[in-house]
């Protein structure tokens, strides 16, 4: 079940170059036979996404990019999870370049957008708001989980509602990297007294928008995982032979996979509402955002689990694609703030009844 609704035909061609590429370049089975290092991160695939504009699509032509446009984001981000891709899209091609665009000085944008659109920088970003502080001018703190730090060059840093760059390997910092359960990496990023330059100024920066770009992006990435799932275990059905017959028809099974196509339904319903609210600036898009990572996250969730139980043994093997897709929705669920996280921000933002 994939998203045909484009905003306008550069949606069309981002969604055409993407879904040939990925089938063509980065297929699971070649994938798998990489060392893990060589799965983690690509330079050239990084390189090769940049040319297509995949890291152009979360800043202003102002700046050099193709607007922001939150569409297409979605639907790169849906792309992503379909195929696995592992390199740093959501934290560096659309969180930090959003903000650097948006926030930066002409100076702090002149240094990276280019090389950010470019694929030649890779920023990860710090962003829990009461992880880091600062006295007299100096990062101090830590934040457990920090996503593709482990590949970071620079690092963009919360600190309150005040954004500080540096680099990633700047005195006073100190990164424990580790590979998360899906095959992307992370990393512990401590500061102890570590020098930084603020991101336009010292002045508070409304964060909000940025931060629900993000986590609608992770709730895109995670449906795509989901339908690719469904997708994976709708043919096994269909050719897996058991006593003489496939799988597909007996019945508590075809029940079984209608649940999954329903929960496919309603989340991309949920998500799409929130991506044309988001890109509107309509009200309600932050509760519609809130919606959508809530909801997506569950459903991918249960989705994949299904995946993998329906497959049977073969399903939770590693050279076979359903339990990375289970793998890719657990740790979805958990970035950019948790379904249990965005549920309760939903509940509270919504009207109240009488």
């Amino acid at each position: 079940m994939k998203n045909k609704i484009w905003a306008d035909e550069t949606d069309a061609a981002l969604d055409d170059a993407a879904t040939r590429y990925l089938a063509e370049r980065y297929r699971f089975e070649v994938r798998q036979l990489m060392t893990r290092d060589a799965r983690r991160f690509n330079s050239t695939v990084w390189k090769d996404l940049a040319d297509m504009g995949w890291l152009s699509v979360a800043s202003s032509e102002a700046h050099g990019g193709l607007g922001l446009r939150v569409a297409s984001i979605c639907l790169l981000a849906e792309a992503a999870g379909r195929s696995l891709v592992t390199e740093p899209l959501t934290s560096s091609g659309v969180l930090a370049t959003h903000l650097i665009a948006s926030h930066g000085s002409d100076a702090q944008r002149d240094a990276r957008l280019p090389r950010l659109h470019a694929g030649e920088l890779i920023v990860a970003c710090v962003m829990s708001e009461h992880a880091v502080r600062v006295e007299a001018g100096l990062l101090h703190g830590h934040q457990d989980v920090v996503i593709d730090a482990d590949i970071a060059e620079q690092l963009l840093v919360r600190s309150g509602n005040t954004l500080w760059l540096l680099d990633a390997n700047a005195p006073g910092v100190t990164r424990q990297t580790y590979p998360l359960l899906d095959g992307r990496g992370g990393a512990t990023v401590s500061f102890d007294a570590a020098q930084a330059t603020p991101l336009g100024g010292t002045e508070p920066t409304d964060l909000q928008y940025a931060l629900w770009l993000a986590a609608l992006a992770t709730a895109a990435d995670s449906h795509g995982a989901m339908s690719a799932a469904f997708d994976l275990t709708l043919d096994y059905l269909k050719t897996r032979r058991q006593f003489g017959h496939p799988l597909g028809t007996y019945q508590a099974l075809q029940h079984r996979a209608v649940d999954m196509y329903v929960a496919l339904g309603e989340s991309r319903a949920v998500l799409d509402q929130a991506i044309e609210s988001l890109q509107a600036g309509a009200p309600d898009a932050g509760r519609d955002v809130h919606a959508a990572k809530a909801l997506v996250s569950e459903s991918a969730r249960r989705v994949t689990q299904e995946a993998v139980q329906l497959h049977g043994g073969i399903g939770v093997t590693e050279e076979y694609a359903a339990s990375h897709y289970l793998r890719r929705a657990r740790v979805n669920e958990q970035l950019w703030g948790s379904a249990e996280q965005h549920f309760m921000a939903f509940a509270a933002s919504a009207p109240a009844t009488i």
